[in-house]
């Protein structure tokens, strides 16, 4: 029975005190807005500014259209300012130290995002509530959705990082009336980026600037935005090293006759092509300006490196068909330039250019003579002389193609030795060009610029 009543005596008491803490909430709003005049700036009387400490605790990026250089957040900031006729003390009034109350009822600082494609509240005008403490403090947190300008530098893309910024100010009240404090994000807050940019830091920074001769503050949320490469690098530069890697091996491996040299040309130039491909679809993600991106140079790089062999293969090809024609066989030189020893076939050509032929049946051979005094025998020598003069033929004929096989064997030596030469030297060029392209994937994350907007 005691039990019953101590419980129902515990419950009057919550009751009483709600009630008396609910009339105390009412007592404080009655007496305080009763004189309240939402439309005078607090210190106003003292004709000193009213101090904003502003900081952000929430940003998620949604989007970042690098064409049009504008980036879209939520963001959560606050505001906490001293508003004096905002006070109570807490002991006439059950001590109750702070309430909250609609942001309609009270004086609000007034600043607008000035670099905003397009602002929405996240909440309407009537939903906003505000915190306001015994001592006149108050506290509003306003989550927005903005569209802000986004200036770019897409010199180090796809490693870049980009500081954009949201830029708040006064439209019209000055620093003697109004000024802002930035203050740090804190440990607490939430910050997120998309699929493609992280979100590595928020910087909130205060600032001054002129106009009509006056002074008025203004505050930056600066989002540090770090672009995560990986699709990048899986989508163009690997299949731009396989390409040009490939394409070289095509080009200068070594090969027979002209019909391979041929289709290594042929080869090299649809590389060319596909590499182009690539540099338009790094031309159409990045926005037009006068900076070529990273990965723009590389791309070029590579296709520089691709015409080049391509123009060299190009130049072996004529020099070989000329060289081949003419039937001119490899010099000292050469064979000592490229290593190479000449062939056994070679050294006996060479002996034997400049050896004439001697013709057995001249004016003084005893056939000659024999067909002077035997007139029956002119007929037969004629027809001797057919004979040989066919089998002439086709000796010349047959020592011609034997010495342009020769001379065809031994440039492809020669050239063969040259593809392996510039195969080799092509490849580590194509190996450097990739390696200091992705050294730049762990440079330092690069200084605020000092102007954002």
């Amino acid at each position: 029975m005691r039990i019953s009543l101590i419980v129902i005596t515990l419950s009057l008491l919550c009751i009483i005190g709600t009630v008396i803490g609910n009339g105390s909430t009412k007592q404080i709003l009655d007496n305080i807005f009763k004189s309240y005049d939402k439309r005078i700036r607090p210190h106003s009387e003292n004709n000193t500014a009213v101090i904003i400490r502003m900081s952000i605790v929430l940003a998620i990026l949604i989007e970042l259209r690098e064409n049009q250089q504008v980036a879209a957040y939520v963001i959560s900031h606050t505001q906490r300012w001293n508003d004096p006729h905002l006070a109570w003390n807490p002991v006439d009034y059950n001590n109750i130290r702070e309430i909250i109350v609609p942001q309609s009822m009270i004086w609000l600082p007034k600043l607008f995002v000035y670099n905003s494609m397009d602002t929405k509240e996240m909440l309407s005008d009537d939903r906003y509530d505000v915190r306001i403490n015994y001592n006149g403090d108050v506290k509003i947190n306003m989550p927005q959705f903005v569209t802000c300008i986004c200036r770019l530098s897409i010199e180090q893309f796809p490693f870049d990082t980009q500081f954009c910024a949201v830029a708040l100010a006064s439209p019209l009240l000055n620093t003697s009336e109004m000024d802002v404090v930035a203050s740090p994000p804190p440990k607490d807050s939430y910050f997120a980026g998309n699929a493609e940019w992280e979100l590595i830091n928020v910087t909130v920074r205060d600032m001054r600037f002129l106009e009509e001769g006056e002074y008025r503050a203004e505050v930056h949320y600066i989002f540090h935005l770090q672009r995560r490469p990986i699709f990048y690098l899986t989508v163009i530069v690997a299949p731009t090293f396989l390409i040009s890697a490939l394409s070289i091996l095509g080009i200068f491996s070594p090969g027979a006759n002209d019909g391979p040299r041929n289709e290594k040309v042929s080869l090299g130039l649809g590389s060319l092509l596909a590499m182009t491909v690539l540099l338009g679809i790094v031309a159409g993600a990045m926005p037009k300006s006068n900076s070529i991106p990273l990965l723009g140079y590389y791309i070029l790089i590579v296709i520089l490196l691709c015409a080049v062999a391509v123009g060299i293969s190009m130049a072996f090809l004529g020099l070989s068909r000329k060289f081949i024609e003419k039937g001119q066989m490899p010099s000292h030189i050469a064979y000592r330039l490229m290593m190479v020893q000449p062939s056994a076939l070679s050294c006996r050509r060479r002996i034997g250019q400049g050896r004439e032929s001697k013709d057995f049946y001249n004016d003084h051979s005893p056939v000659f003579i024999l067909r002077v005094k035997i007139p029956d025998l002119s007929l037969i020598h004629e027809q001797l002389m057919e004979l040989v003069e066919t089998q002439r033929m086709f000796r010349r004929r047959l020592e011609k193609e034997q010495i342009k096989h020769l001379v065809e064997m031994e440039w492809s030596r020669i050239f063969s030795r040259f593809d392996y030469v510039f195969l080799t030297v092509f490849q580590v060029l194509n190996l450097i060009v990739l390696m200091l392209f992705l050294r730049f994937a762990w440079s330092p994350t690069p200084a605020i610029r000092e102007h954002l907007v």
